[in-house]
C-alpha cells in the first residue's frame, strides 16, 4: 500500500538559523532524540548530493540515507532510505522551510512517501509521523534552546518517554520533546487562483496564508484533491456559486492539523475526506466545516479516498435515483472517465449489465477490465443508438447515465426500454435542454436532474454511502483507477480532461 506522511511544526527560530542546522545531512545525531551516532560514508560533506549517511539508533539499529537533491536558495532537501530493517519500500522523505513573517520564525514541513504491507501501513505511517518527524520537531526546539540558554530548564519529571523511531527502545525524557500543535498559527500554503474565466491557462499556483479554523471548522494538510468536472465549469465560468478570483475544487483528502470551537469527534491527526459545495481544495492547506468531513478506515488510502465524491455520485444513482434492480441493464456516457469506471464497477457488483460510450480503443480496454461488459466506441459513420439497439436485442437499456448536455439527449431517449429512466447528470456546455414530455409519455419514461449536493446535505445519508464506498475498495469490489498529478501541474490536468486524454480520475498531490 502507497502511505503518504506529512508533518509540520513552526519553530520559534529565524528560518537561516534552522537551516543551518538542517542543511547538514549528518546532523541528525546531535538534535534528533532517536539517533545515537551518526556518519557520512567516504568522509563527503553533509550537503553533498548523492552522499549516504550511515547512523545508529539508541537501540542499536543501523540504517543508510543517500541525499537526493539539496537547495540553500530554497531550505529543501529530499533524501531516501538505502537499508532498513522495517518494510519501509521506495521510501523518500523532504523537509522544506518557509518564512513566517510574523515573528521572525520557521515553518518546517517534513513530507514522506513509501510502499508498505497492507497489515502494517497504518502502524508504519504512525511511525514516521509521530516519531521520526514530530520527535525531530521537538529535538530541534530543545537544540535551539540550548544552544541560546546553554544550562537550559530542567526537564519536568511528568516528561513522558517515547518509543524510538525504529525498534520500540524507549529514550530519556529530555530527548523527547513532542512538536505541539501549530494550532493559533497563521500558517504559509500555496493555491491554484483563477482571475476570471478562461482556459486552463487562466490558473496560476500563488502563495497564500491559511488562516487559524473558525468556529466548527477544521484546518486540514491535504495529500490529495480530487479533479471534477464541475471544477472545469467553474474555471470557464458557466457553473454558478464561484467567484473570480477564485480557487477550484469541491473535495480533497489530508490530516487534521487543527481544530476550531465547538468541534466534536474530530482532532488533529486524524485522516479525513470530505466535499463541500464551496470550492477552494486547490491548495496544500485548507480550512472546512468540520461537518463535511468523513474520517477514513485505515484500509483505504488517501489517493483512493479521494474519489469519494465519484464513488458516493455511483452509490446515489444506482440505489435512489434508479433504484436498480439485478439483471436490467444500465448505460453509461463516458465510461471511462472519473465517475465511470467507478458506477460500471458499482454497477457489475449488483448483478447489471455495462454498456458505455468510449471514444477511443484504448478506452474500451480499460473500461472492459472496470465492469463494463459492452464499451462502445463512438464513431460518425455508426449512430449510437444503431449498437444499442443491437447490443440489447432491439429492447433498449433500462437506465442511462446521461452527461452530454443537451448534445444527443434525443438518442438517450429513443434507447430507453418502456419504463426506462434517463438521469441528466453534469452540465458540461452549460445550455439549456430542451424537453418534450410527451415523447416520455409514449412509453412511460422518466427523467432526472440529480444535483449529487442536495442529497448529500443530509450528512447521515451521505456518511451511510461513504461507508459503502470505503467497505467496496477495501473488499476490492471496486478498484479506482487514479492518475495522480502534482498540484503545481493543475493547469496541465485540465488540459488533459479537456482534451480526453485521461482515464479514470485524476487527483492532484498538494507539494508537487
Amino acid at each position: 500500500m502507497k502511505v503518504t506522511v506529512i508533518k509540520s511544526a513552526v519553530i520559534d527560530a529565524p528560518i537561516d538559523r534552522v537551516w543551518a542546522v538542517l542543511r547538514d545531512f549528518n546532523s541528525h545525531d546531535q538534535w534528533h532524540p532517536a539517533v545515537a551516532r551518526s556518519r557520512m560514508e567516504n568522509d563527503v560533506a553533509g550537503d553533498v548530493v548523492g552522499g549516504v549517511r550511515r547512523f545508529s539508533l539508541s537501540d542499536g539499529t543501523e540504517l543508510r540515507e543517500q541525499l537526493l537533491s539539496h537547495s540553500d536558495r530554497e531550505h529543501t532537501f529530499t533524501c531516501c532510505i538505502l537499508d532498513s530493517p522495517l518494510p519501509l519500500f521506495d521510501y523518500m522523505a523532504t523537509v522544506r522551510l518557509k518564512p513566517v513573517t510574523d515573528g521572525n520564525r520557521t515553518f518546517w514541513e517534513g513530507r514522506s512517501q513509501f510502499r508498505a504491507p497492507d497489515d502494517r501501513a497504518a502502524e508504519l505511517k504512525n511511525r514516521v509521523g509521530r516519531l521520526i518527524f514530530e520527535a525531530g520537531f521537538g529535538g530541534l526546539r530543545t537544540f535551539l534552546a540550548d544552544q541560546a540558554a546553554p544550562t537550559g530548564p530542567p526537564v519536568p519529571e511528568e516528561a513522558v518517554t517515547m518509543a524510538a523511531a525504529v525498534g520500540g527502545e524507549h529514550l530519556p525524557a529530555r530527548a523527547v520533546v513532542v512538536a505541539a500543535a501549530v494550532g493559533g498559527e497563521h500558517l504559509p500554503a500555496r493555491a491554484v487562483v483563477v482571475a476570471a474565466a478562461g482556459g486552463p491557462e487562466v490558473m496560476t499556483l500563488s502563495d497564500v496564508t491559511i488562516a487559524v479554523p473558525g468556529p466548527q471548522q477544521v484546518r486540514i494538510r491535504q495529500t490529495a484533491v480530487a479533479v471534477n468536472y464541475l471544477d472545469l465549469m467553474h474555471r470557464r465560468g458557466i457553473a454558478a456559486d464561484f467567484d473570480f478570483p477564485g480557487t477550484p475544487g469541491m473535495e480533497g483528502v489530508g490530516e487534521i492539523i487543527d481544530v476550531g470551537d465547538q468541534v466534536n469527534g474530530l482532532f488533529p491527526g486524524d485522516r479525513v475526506a470530505y466535499l463541500s459545495r464551496m470550492p477552494g481544495a486547490y491548495a496544500d492547506i485548507r480550512c472546512i466545516d468540520a461537518e463535511a468531513c468523513i474520517p477514513l478506515p485505515d484500509g483505504v488510502s488517501d489517493d483512493n479516498a479521494s474519489i469519494l465524491l465519484k464513488g458516493v455520485t455511483a452509490a446515489l444513482l444506482l440505489s435512489r435515483v434508479f433504484r436498480a434492480a439485478p439483471g436490467a441493464t444500465i448505460l453509461i456516457q463516458a465510461v471511462s472517465g472519473g465517475l465511470g469506471h467507478l458506477l460500471s464497477q458499482w454497477a457489475k457488483s449488483m448483478d447489471l449489465t455495462v454498456l458505455g460510450t468510449v471514444s477511443t480503443a484504448e478506452k474500451a480496454r480499460f473500461s472492459r477490465d472496470c465492469g463494463c461488459d459492452y464499451p462502445i466506441v463512438v464513431a460518425d459513420d455508426t449512430p449510437l443508438a444503431v449498437d444499442v439497439m443491437r447490443l440489447t436485442n432491439g429492447r433498449g437499456v433500462d437506465y442511462w447515465v446521461h452527461s452530454g448536455g443537451a448534445h444527443e439527449l434525443d438518442t438517450a431517449v429513443a434507447c430507453l426500454s418502456r419504463c426506462g429512466h434517463c438521469a441528466v447528470i453534469g452540465d458540461r456546455d452549460g445550455q439549456s435542454i430542451p424537453l418534450d414530455v410527451n415523447v416520455l409519455k409514449q412509453r412511460s419514461l422518466t427523467m432526472s436532474a440529480p444535483v449529487c449536493f442536495d442529497y448529500f446535505d443530509d450528512r447521515t445519508y451521505l456518511q451511510r454511502l461513504a461507508h459503502k464506498l470505503f467497505a467496496k475498495i477495501q473488499n476490492r469490489t471496486i478498484i479506482p483507477a487514479i492518475e495522480a498529478v502534482p498540484l503545481s501541474q493543475a493547469t496541465e490536468a485540465h488540459h488533459r480532461i479537456e482534451s480526453r486524454q485521461t482515464m479514470g480520475a485524476v487527483v492532484l498531490t498538494p507539494g508537487g
